[in-house]
C-alpha cells in the first residue's frame, strides 16, 4: 500500500478515479436517485417522560420510547453508546403488502426503487445500532426471503464479514402451507457481532428440554444420577490417541478408520478407574464415555430453531389474543418463546437489551418472564412509532399496543378466557422522542427533558422532574450529579444545603451559568447547559 501522505494531488486524483472505475464486489443501491429519508436530520432529540403512561413506581430502569427509531437511536447513542449487550429487531420485511412505510407512505411492490428505499432506511439505523453495541455484543435481525440476501450483504457492510455469527432458521409454521409453488414454512434470524470471538467466549448454552433430558437414564441405579454414554472417538489421526483398549470381557478395540480416541491413554485410564467408561450391556462393546445429567449445563445453540422449541406464528397470535382479546391488534407478532431463545443465548442477569422495531413488545415480555424465572435484572429498551397514517391519524401502536402489552404482563391481567394471569413484575418509563433544532435548545428544552437526559447520560434510573429549581441523583456506583435549573434564591439555597451535606465529596453539577455558580475552591465539576448536552449528542 502506498504512503498517501507523500503523493501529490494529481496522483491522488488519478488513484481515486481508477478506484471508482473498477468494479467492486458488494452491495450497491440507488442512493442518489431515491427520495431522501425524511427522518434523517441533525436536530437534537429530547426525550419527554410521561409518568401517566409509565408503569410501576419510579425510579424506572426499563424504557419504552415513542417516536421514529432514527431519532430514538441518536438519543440513545449519547447515553448508551457501547453498553447494549443484545439487540433484537423485527424490521418491515418489504413484502410490498403495506408493511413498509417510507416518508409516511407505504411502499408497494410496483415501486421502482422499493429495495433501495428499504436498504437506505435500514442502513441508517444499523449504523447507529452498531455504535450502541458493546464490543462483545450481538444483534439478531428477523427477516424472510423478500430481503434476506440484500440484508445479509448490508449487514456484512455494516458489521464486516467477520462479524457474521450465524444465520438461524426459525420454523414458523407447524401445518402445511400450500399457496406457493413450494410451501413457505420458515424465516431467518441473521446474527452478527462486533467481535465474533468475544461473543462466543461468553454466549450462553441452551437449557436441555424434556426430550433431551429424557435420554439420560439410570438403569444401574448409579448414585450420581441419570447418565448417557457418548462417543469416545474424535475425528482425525493423532498417534498418541491410537492405542488398544480391552473391554472388561476381553474384546480388543481400536479407533475406527479416520478417527482416533478422544484423549490420550493416561487420561483414558483415569476415566476407566473412575467408572466413567461404558462397554455396553455385554461388556464387550465399543468404549463410550459416561456423562451425567447433573454435569450438563446446556447445549450449544444450533442454527435450526424448530417450532416445538421456540413457538410458531399461530402461537404468537394466540398470545396477543389472550392479552388483548383480539388477534388483529397486531398482525405479525413473534412468539414469546422465540424471544426467550434470543435472550437465553445472548444475555446475562444484568444486561441491557434493545429492540428498536418493538411492534407488540414481545421482547420485553420475554425479558420480564426470564427475570421472574431466574431473579435476574435484565433491562429492556423498546422503540416503537405510532404508525399513524393519513387514513388513521389517531393510531398509536407504541402507546396502545406495545406499552399496554408490557404493562399487562408485568402487572397481571385477565385473559380472553376470563382467567386471571399473575403479573411478572417490573416497570418502565414511557418516553416520547421530540426533535429540537440545536440552535434553539436554549429556548425549546424544558427542565424535565434536561433532567431526563442527564439521568440517562449518567446511567441512573429515571425519576420525574418535580420542579423546585434544583435536583440531585446518586447512582448505584456512587456517581452523583445535580442540576440547578434557575437562579432563584430558593433553588440556590437548596443547592447550598445539598452541597454542605455532601461536605468535600465531589459531584458533577449542571447549570445554565456555571461561571456564576462556581466558587473558587469548589471541588465539583461544573458543566454548562445546554452546551454539554449538545456536545454529548454529537451529529
Amino acid at each position: 500500500m502506498p504512503d498517501y501522505n507523500t503523493l501529490d494531488r494529481e496522483t491522488l486524483v488519478r488513484l481515486l478515479q481508477r478506484r471508482d472505475a473498477e468494479r467492486q464486489l458488494g452491495l450497491v443501491w440507488e442512493r442518489d436517485e431515491i427520495e431522501g429519508d425524511s427522518a434523517i436530520n441533525s436536530d437534537f432529540v429530547a426525550l419527554t417522560l410521561d409518568p401517566a403512561l409509565s408503569h410501576g413506581n419510579a425510579p424506572w430502569d426499563n424504557l419504552i420510547i415513542e417516536g421514529d427509531n432514527f431519532d430514538a437511536l441518536r438519543a440513545l447513542r449519547a447515553s448508551h453508546k457501547g453498553v447494549i449487550r443484545c439487540i433484537y429487531i423485527d424490521p418491515p420485511y418489504n413484502t410490498g403488502n403495506r408493511d413498509f412505510v417510507y416518508n409516511d407512505r407505504f411502499v408497494d411492490r410496483a415501486h421502482r426503487f422499493r429495495h433501495s428505499l428499504w436498504l437506505e432506511f435500514m442502513y441508517q439505523r444499523l449504523l447507529l445500532a452498531k455504535e450502541l453495541l458493546a464490543d462483545d455484543g450481538v444483534i439478531f435481525v428477523s427477516i424472510d426471503d423478500n430481503e434476506l440476501f440484500r440484508l445479509g450483504m448490508l449487514m456484512d457492510r455494516v458489521f464486516g464479514e467477520d462479524g457474521h455469527v450465524a444465520t438461524c432458521v426459525w420454523q414458523k409454521r407447524y401445518s402445511r402451507e400450500n399457496r406457493g409453488a413450494i410451501g413457505d414454512a420458515h424465516e431467518y434470524l441473521l446474527v452478527y457481532s462486533r467481535d465474533q470471538n468475544a461473543f462466543k467466549a461468553w454466549r450462553n448454552l441452551i437449557p436441555l428440554d424434556e426430550k433431551q433430558a429424557s435420554s439420560y437414564r439410570n438403569p444401574n441405579e448409579d448414585p450420581k444420577g441419570p447418565w448417557q454414554s457418548i462417543s469416545f472417538t474424535a475425528q482425525g489421526f493423532r498417534p498418541n490417541q491410537m492405542y488398544e483398549i480391552t473391554a472388561p470381557n476381553g474384546k480388543s478395540h481400536f479407533p475406527p478408520e479416520g478417527r482416533c480416541w478422544a484423549m490420550v491413554e493416561q487420561e483414558y485410564l483415569k476415566l476407566a478407574a473412575a467408572g466413567r467408561i461404558y462397554f455396553g450391556q455385554d461388556g464387550n462393546g465399543v468404549p463410550r464415555s459416561i456423562r451425567y445429567l447433573s454435569e450438563v449445563n446446556g447445549v450449544v445453540p444450533w442454527t435450526w430453531w424448530p417450532h416445538e422449541e421456540v413457538g410458531h406464528t399461530d402461537e404468537a397470535r394466540k398470545e396477543v389474543q389472550s392479552i388483548f382479546g383480539s388477534q388483529t391488534v397486531f398482525d405479525t407478532p413473534k412468539p414469546v418463546r422465540l424471544m426467550e431463545r434470543v435472550a437465553r443465548i445472548a444475555t446475562k442477569a444484568d444486561d441491557i437489551v434493545l429492540d428498536f422495531f418493538a411492534g407488540s413488545g414481545t421482547l420485553a415480555h420475554a425479558i420480564s418472564k426470564l427475570n421472574a424465572e431466574d431473579g435476574g435484572n435484565r433491562k429492556f429498551i423498546l422503540v416503537s412509532s405510532t404508525e399513524a397514517t393519513e387514513d388513521q391519524p389517531g393510531k398509536n401502536l407504541c402507546r396502545d399496543v406495545c406499552a399496554e402489552r408490557v404493562r399487562r404482563v408485568q402487572a397481571g391481567y385477565t385473559n380472553a378466557k376470563g382467567i386471571e394471569v399473575d403479573g411478572l413484575g417490573g416497570g418502565f418509563a414511557y418516553l416520547r422522542a421530540r426533535r429540537v433544532p440545536t440552535h434553539r435548545m436554549t429556548q425549546k428544552l424544558d427542565h424535565a427533558e434536561i433532567w431526563t437526559a442527564l439521568q440517562l447520560l449518567h446511567g441512573h434510573t429515571l425519576t420525574p422532574w418535580t420542579g423546585g429549581g434544583f435536583a440531585a441523583s446518586t447512582g448505584g456506583d456512587g456517581d452523583t450529579f445535580a442540576y440547578l435549573a434557575d437562579a432563584y434564591p430558593s433553588s440556590r439555597a437548596r443547592m447550598t444545603a445539598w452541597l454542605d451535606a455532601r461536605g468535600t465529596h465531589a459531584a458533577t453539577l449542571y447549570s445554565w451559568s456555571p461561571e456564576r455558580d462556581r466558587t473558587a475552591d469548589s471541588p465539583h465539576d461544573w458543566r454548562l447547559i445546554p452546551h454539554h448536552l449538545r456536545e454529548r449528542f454529537g451529529r
